[in-house]
């Protein structure tokens, strides 16, 4: 009896706890003079009432710029075309994107360029120019995890935050991958990176956010609701 009881309250616990849908949007303020909202780790498999509340908040924000964060499909990706529904319904005046390492895995990333550019998103592939931001940089996936070492001005994307550890300058580094990692309070139990959530600042002026992301492979998210973010 003590044993199904406490397997009852971990599966209670574990149901409360799962924040899958629970979609929240946090603001960050760095007088960057233009409204860009970041949106990592989709994990697209269909288009329903999730990912169009996603779309309808996200126009609702009135974004300048929109950047989508990698991973936008996945192995669990049946129909590619997800995609382009989803990035079609998405407002904004410049549209940028890099790739993640499940875009790369799902075999997938080529056509998710295809799809993309065709839609008039832009991939991030070191500097790139921007009518509204001037210009912005972005880092390709590596699956060493290792990066060029650089030093950077201005806002800068990639999908993995360990991007952080080879680049220096006074930067804004947005990024996501690690779904905001498992945190039990205020501590984190796991991470795929150091950097597991939220903002860090470093010596040289630089910084990174790390983004919860919006989705996710199978349907578990641990006290990691999922995160619009909006920079401004």
């Amino acid at each position: 009896m003590l044993i199904a009881s406490t397997a009852g309250i971990a599966f209670f616990t574990a149901f409360a706890a799962n924040d899958v849908g629970r979609l929240t949007i946090s603001h960050l303020d760095v007088g960057l003079g233009a409204r860009v909202v970041f949106l990592p780790d989709l994990h697209l498999h269909n288009l329903g009432r999730y990912e169009e509340s996603v779309v309808e908040k996200v126009n609702g924000l009135f974004p300048d710029v929109v950047v989508l964060g990698g991973d936008m499909v996945d192995e669990l990706t049946r129909d590619i075309g997800v995609l382009e529904r989803f990035a079609g319904m998405v407002q904004a005046a410049e549209k940028f994107y890099v790739l993640g390492n499940h875009d790369y895995w799902s075999g997938y990333a080529g056509r998710v360029r295809e799809i993309l550019d065709s839609m008039g998103y832009v991939e991030l592939a070191g500097y790139m120019p921007s009518n509204i931001l001037g210009r912005v940089y972005g880092f390709d996936w590596n699956d060493d995890r290792t990066y060029p070492r650089v030093r950077l001005e201005g806002l800068v994307v990639s999908h993995d935050p360990n991007a952080a550890d080879f680049s220096e300058g006074p930067y804004l580094m947005l990024a996501g991958h690690t779904h905001g990692g498992l945190y039990l309070g205020r501590y984190a139990v796991y991470s795929n990176s150091r950097y597991a959530r939220g903002l860090y600042s470093f010596p040289e002026g630089g910084s990174l956010y790390v983004s919860r992301g919006l989705g996710q492979m199978l349907p578990i998210r641990l006290f990691s609701p999922p995160e619009i973010l909006l920079i401004t």
